[in-house]
C-alpha cells in the first residue's frame, strides 16, 4: 500500500469515497434515525452531506435523531472544507512537516496556484471559516432567541450557519427556510454566508491581503469573480421576477415584500446553496428552466460550491464574443485569457453538460417520470445544489426514485464535488503531452 502513487486527483477522489463510506457505516450501526432506513437511503443522506449538496430522502427534523443530526453537521463540515483540508491543517497544528506530495494534492483539493504559501494559505481558510460559521452562528442565534428560546436557537442558529456557509443547503427545518420567507434579517444573514462561503478560498484570502496593503491590486481572477458573482445575481434576481411575472401559482402569489425576498434569495441560493423560502414545485416551468442554468453554472472555483464554475462560464463568454467580433484574442481586465484558459473552460463545460444529459437519459428511461423534474434533479446534484421539486412530502424527488436511480445521484453528487474533470482525470489518468504533430484537417465548420 505504500508504494502506491495516486495523483492528486485519484487522492482527492479517494479521501472522498473513503468518508462517505466511514460516515454511511456510523449512520447505519448507531442510533442516527428514528425509523429504519435503507443502506441505500444512508449512503444517500451521508454523500449528500459530505458532498455539500442538500438533497435529501430522509426528513432531518422528523427522521433523524439528535446524533443523527450530529452526524450530518459534521459531515457537513468536513465535507464543506474537504477532509484532505482538515487533515492536513491538523498535521501541521502538531508540528508535522507535510513533504511535496501532500502539498500538491492540497494545492488540488484547494484549487490553489502552485505551492508557494500554501500553508499560509491554508491556516487562513481554516481561521476564516470558523469566524464566519462563529459570526452566522451568533447573528441567527440572536435572531432566533424569541422564536425558540434561549436554549431552543443555539443548535438551529449553529446548524444553519454551517449549512449555509458551506452551501449544503440542509436545513433542521422540515420546510427549510419558507417560515423565515418574510424575514429579512434571516434572508440577508443566511445570504451573506451562502456568497461568501460561495466566491472561493483564494478569492477571500486575496482580498484580505489587499485590505491589509500586502498587495498593490486585486487579481484578475478576484476581480472576475466578483463581477460574474454580483451580475449573476442581479440577472437571476431580475430574471425569476420577469419569469414569475402574473404566475399566480407561485411568487406572484405573495406580496411585493416577500416576492422580491424570495426572488433574490433564489437567486443566490440556486447557484450553490439549495436552501429555499418558497416551494420549487409551484413555480413556473420558465423559471424552473432558468434556475437550473444558475445552478449549472454554479459557485467559483477554491469553494465550497459546485457547478461548472463562474470563471469557466465567463472564459467561454469572452471568448465567444471575441471570436465573434474578429479579435485575435479574448480580454478581461486588460489581461489576455490563454488558449489553455479556453480549453479547459470549454472542456470542463462539455464534460458537465455530456454527463447531465447521460444520467438524465438513464434515470428517466429507468423511472419514466416527469422529464423536467428529472433533469432539475440531475443538474442539481451535479452542481451540489440541493434543490429540487420534491416528492410532495418534503422531500426532494430523489425520495420517490429506485434505488438504481438514487445511487445514479449519489455518483452524480460525489462528481460535483471532486469536479468531472479531475473526476475524469482521477478514473482515466493523463497521458503525458505528445511531441508528436499531425497535418493539420481541413473541416468544414
Amino acid at each position: 500500500m505504500a508504494n502506491i502513487r495516486l495523483s492528486p486527483s485519484q487522492a482527492i477522489l479517494l479521501s472522498y469515497a473513503v468518508l462517505i463510506s466511514v460516515g454511511t457505516a456510523l449512520f447505519l450501526l448507531l442510533p442516527t434515525t428514528i425509523r429504519s432506513v435503507s443502506p441505500v437511503d444512508a449512503l444517500f443522506t451521508v454523500t449528500s452531506a459530505v458532498t455539500v449538496t442538500g438533497l435529501i430522502v430522509l426528513d432531518t427534523q422528523r427522521d433523524l435523531t439528535f446524533l443523527g443530526q450530529c452526524l450530518l453537521l459534521l459531515l457537513i463540515q468536513i465535507g464543506g472544507l474537504g477532509y484532505m483540508t482538515l487533515t492536513t491543517f491538523l498535521l501541521i497544528t502538531l508540528g508535522k512537516r507535510i513533504g511535496l506530495r501532500e502539498r500538491l494534492v492540497l494545492a488540488e483539493a484547494l484549487n490553489y496556484p502552485g505551492v508557494y504559501g500554501l500553508v499560509r494559505f491554508l491556516k487562513r481558510v481554516v481561521v476564516f471559516v470558523l469566524l464566519s460559521e462563529g459570526v452566522g452562528f451568533l447573528l441567527l442565534y440572536l435572531l432566533w432567541i424569541d422564536r425558540f428560546g434561549p436554549e431552543g436557537a443555539l443548535f438551529p442558529a449553529l446548524f444553519h450557519s454551517v449549512s449555509a456557509f458551506n452551501n449544503a443547503g440542509f436545513s433542521l427545518f422540515s420546510d427549510n427556510l419558507i417560515p423565515f420567507r418574510g424575514d429579512v434579517a434571516t434572508n440577508l444573514i443566511v445570504s451573506a454566508l451562502i456568497i461568501v462561503g460561495g466566491i472561493g478560498f483564494f478569492v477571500i484570502n486575496d482580498l484580505y491581503l489587499f485590505l491589509k496593503g500586502k498587495v498593490p491590486r486585486l487579481s484578475t481572477h478576484t476581480k472576475l469573480v466578483l463581477t460574474v458573482s454580483s451580475g449573476l445575481i442581479v440577472l437571476g434576481w431580475v430574471g425569476l421576477l420577469m419569469t414569475e411575472a402574473f404566475h399566480r401559482d407561485g411568487l406572484w402569489s405573495l406580496g411585493w415584500k416577500e416576492r422580491i425576498l424570495s426572488t433574490l434569495f433564489f437567486s443566490i441560493s440556486s447557484r450553490t446553496a439549495g436552501f429555499n423560502t418558497f416551494d420549487t414545485s409551484l413555480l413556473s416551468e420558465s423559471s424552473v428552466f432558468l434556475i437550473m442554468l444558475l445552478m449549472f453554472i454554479g459557485a467559483s472555483p477554491g469553494s465550497t460550491g459546485g457547478g461548472v464554475k463562474t470563471t469557466n462560464f465567463a472564459v467561454l463568454v469572452l471568448a465567444v464574443l471575441s471570436y465573434i467580433r474578429g479579435r485575435a484574442e479574448a480580454v478581461v481586465f486588460s489581461r489576455s485569457l490563454t488558449q489553455e484558459h479556453v480549453r479547459r473552460a470549454m472542456v470542463v463545460t462539455s464534460l458537465g453538460f455530456m454527463y447531465i444529459a447521460l444520467v438524465n437519459l438513464i434515470i428517466d428511461r429507468v423511472e419514466e417520470r416527469d422529464f423536467l423534474s428529472t433533469l432539475f434533479e440531475v443538474v442539481s446534484a451535479f452542481s451540489t445544489v440541493g434543490l429540487s421539486v420534491g416528492n410532495g412530502n418534503g422531500l426532494s424527488f430523489s425520495a420517490e426514485l429506485s434505488p438504481i436511480s438514487k445511487v445514479l445521484i449519489v455518483i452524480t453528487m460525489l462528481v460535483g464535488r471532486v469536479g468531472v474533470l479531475s473526476f475524469a482525470i482521477a478514473l482515466i489518468g493523463r497521458e503525458t503531452e505528445s511531441r508528436v504533430r499531425h497535418p493539420e484537417a481541413r473541416l468544414l465548420l
